[in-house]
């Protein structure tokens, strides 16, 4: 059994690789850049699938990624009726400060999750977002 050390260890260890692909993704960002755009797709994601599936996905992510993922929430006001891409864009630039490239980032970031994540949870979280924006992510 893992001592909660090891546990806690292998998290950091994930989370800097996930920080490290999403810099590479959006050419070379630092390590902080890539944290505020990890928590702000991230918390877009949670904000328009419904309660139980956030929990559903939320198992799937590192501890500290689920901590990002869950700050802020309040499952009640939950799931945002974004209905299309310029609600949903303007949804995910409200998470995040500074002049961002918000489609480049949400493409990013998803591939990342996508590289990391069970590709079957991901597509569910998909499919309760608009059509209009599926294209960001992977095919």
């Amino acid at each position: 059994m893992q001592s909660s050390i090891d546990i806690v260890d292998q998290n950091v260890k994930t989370i800097n690789t996930w920080l490290k692909d999403i810099s590479t993704e959006l050419d070379a960002i630092s390590e902080e850049e890539a944290w505020a755009r990890l928590k702000a797709v991230l918390q877009t994601l949670r904000d328009r699938i419904t309660v139980n599936e956030a929990a559903d996905f939320a198992a799937q992510l590192p501890i500290l990624a689920r901590g990002l993922f869950f700050e802020g929430w309040k499952p009640a006001e939950t799931p945002h009726k974004w209905r299309d891409r310029e609600q949903y864009l303007e949804a995910f630039e409200q998470t995040i400060e500074g002049d961002v490239d918000a489609e480049k980032t949400l493409k990013a970031v998803l591939k990342v999750l996508d590289r990391h994540l069970d590709s079957n949870e991901l597509a569910e979280v998909k499919k309760m977002h608009p059509k209009e924006v599926w294209d960001l992510w992977p095919q």
